[in-house]
């Protein structure tokens, strides 16, 4: 995990908890955990770089991406080794220095390929076999948060997280 450059993730079940509502307009809603966003936000300021591939198109999808300044949004991806090849290609990274994030079988196949691979407590038994390491946190509920910290803490890049929040405490009293 010392090595890792960037964090590929799923959304659906991993950002969210799963679950989609539709209004009756047709209209989409989805949960993201705050947390989750939070440490994503924190992984870029340190230079890691985050991706997201989901299987499915959702504006939803797109707006918090958006929010949260993600670049690499692949949607409507079947194949998600395509995309995590295009993410490899672009930024020059070999599969060891990447870490993905799924929790149903679709991931699998890229789990099997990158460096460190994680999953939600909540995703399929066949995920949690092959993923490094498993969260305690469900999908959508701070699984992302606990998996992104689970890694910063693997690169010895915490105790510079945590001394730049002390800092800025301490500034302000």
């Amino acid at each position: 995990m010392k090595d890792i450059k960037i964090i590929v993730m799923d959304v659906d079940g991993v950002l969210t908890d799963g679950r989609i509502i539709l209004d009756d307009d047709g209209k989409e809603y989805k949960f993201f955990d705050v947390k989750d966003g939070h440490i994503i936000h924190i992984a870029l300021e340190l230079g890691i770089r985050i991706a997201w591939i989901s299987g499915r198109h959702s504006s939803v999808t797109q707006e918090r991406a958006k929010q949260l300044k993600i670049d690499d949004l692949f949607q409507n991806q079947h194949k998600k080794l395509e995309a995590l090849s295009i993410i490899k290609n672009k930024y020059n990274i070999p599969y060891d220095n990447i870490a993905y994030i799924g929790d149903d079988l679709i991931d699998i196949p890229p789990m099997m390929l990158c460096g460190f691979s994680a999953s939600p407590n909540d995703a399929v038994d066949d995920v949690k076999k092959v993923a490094h390491y498993v969260s305690s946190y469900k999908g959508g509920r701070g699984a992302v948060r606990d998996i992104v910290e689970h890694i910063l803490k693997g690169m010895g890049l915490w105790e510079k997280v945590l001394e730049k929040y002390l800092l800025n405490i301490y500034a302000d009293i």
